[in-house]
C-alpha cells in the first residue's frame, strides 16, 4: 500500500512539473552562487522600463518576462541545488530532455569564485555545513567535483534545448550593457534602447543590490541576510571576480586546478 501511495505520489508530481514546463520558453540555468540574482535583476529592471510595466515586476522572472509578451522565463538549479539533502556529483542527472524543447540560458562563473561563495552560504546562511573551507571544496556533495561534472554534462548536453546561450559572471562584469543587451535579444526582446540598458545596469549596481537586500525590495526569501551584522551572510555578499584568492589556501587552489585537469572544465574563460 504504502508503495503503491509513493507511486501515484511520484507520478502525480512529475505531471504537475511537465504541465508547469509547458508554460515555460526559457530557463536561466546556473550553480548556485553563480550570481543569477544579479542577472534576473538587470533583466527585470529593463523590461519594466522598456515595456512600461509596473516596477514590483522587476525580481520576479517569470512574470515580467510574461508580461513583456517574450520568452517566458523561469531560473533553474537544475539538480545541484545546495542543502541538506545534496546529492553526490556522481548522481547528477546526465539527462536533459526535459529542456529539449526550450530556451536555455547557462551563465557559468569561476570555479574558485563558486566554491567559496557556496561556502559560505551553507554555512552562515543556510547553516546545513559545519566543515572547514578545505573539508567543503573536496565533499562529493557540495565541492569542486560536482560543479565541474555540472558543468561538463550541461556542455555535452548544449545541443539539447531548442536554442542556448552561455555567458559568463565574468562576462557579465566586464561589459554588463553588452551581455544584457545580447540575452534580451535572446529572450525576444527587440530594439531596447540604449537608455533602458544603461538604467538597468545603474539599478543593478553592487551596492543599490546590497542595499535592495537590506530592505527586502527583491521578492525572494533566498535573498535575506541571515546575519544584518555579518556581511558573510548575505546573497549580495562581495559580487568581485577573483576574491577567492582572500579565502582559499594555496594547497586548496591547487587541489581545485588538480581537478580542473583532471576532469575538464569546458565554460573555463
Amino acid at each position: 500500500m504504502k508503495k503503491r501511495l509513493k507511486d501515484i505520489i511520484m507520478r502525480s508530481s512529475f505531471a504537475s512539473k511537465f504541465l508547469r514546463s509547458r508554460q515555460v520558453d526559457c530557463y536561466i540555468i546556473s550553480y548556485q552562487c553563480s550570481g543569477r540574482t544579479w542577472l534576473r535583476v538587470l533583466i527585470g529592471k529593463a523590461l519594466c522600463e522598456q515595456y512600461h510595466l509596473p516596477e514590483k515586476l522587476f525580481s520576479n522572472i517569470y512574470a515580467v518576462t510574461t508580461a513583456a509578451g517574450i520568452a517566458r522565463t523561469k531560473k533553474n538549479h537544475d539538480d545541484t541545488v545546495i542543502n541538506k539533502v545534496s546529492t553526490d556529483y556522481r548522481e547528477l542527472s546526465e539527462d536533459k530532455s526535459f529542456f529539449k524543447d526550450k530556451k536555455i540560458i547557462f551563465l557559468s562563473r569561476d570555479i574558485k569564485d563558486i566554491v567559496v561563495s557556496s561556502y559560505f552560504h551553507m554555512t552562515k546562511k543556510a547553516k546545513f555545513f559545519e566543515g572547514s573551507m578545505s573539508e567543503f571544496i573536496r565533499s562529493d556533495r557540495f565541492g569542486v567535483k560536482k560543479v565541474l561534472r555540472f558543468y561538463n554534462i550541461w556542455h555535452a548536453n548544449r545541443e539539447v534545448p531548442a536554442d542556448f546561450l552561455h555567458i559568463s559572471y565574468e562576462g557579465l562584469k566586464a561589459d554588463t550593457a553588452e551581455v544584457l543587451s545580447g540575452t534580451l535579444k535572446f529572450l525576444g526582446a527587440k530594439n531596447v534602447e540604449k537608455r533602458v540598458i544603461d538604467s538597468a545596469v545603474a539599478f543593478a549596481s553592487f551596492e543599490n543590490m546590497k542595499q535592495m537586500e537590506r530592505k527586502k525590495a527583491i521578492r525572494s526569501f533566498e535573498v535575506r541576510p541571515a546575519d544584518e551584522s555579518d556581511n558573510d551572510t548575505f546573497k549580495v555578499r562581495r559580487g568581485v571576480v577573483g576574491g577567492y584568492k582572500d579565502y582559499l589556501s594555496d594547497e586548496d587552489i591547487r587541489y581545485i586546478d588538480a581537478m580542473v585537469r583532471e576532469m575538464g572544465n569546458p565554460f573555463a574563460l
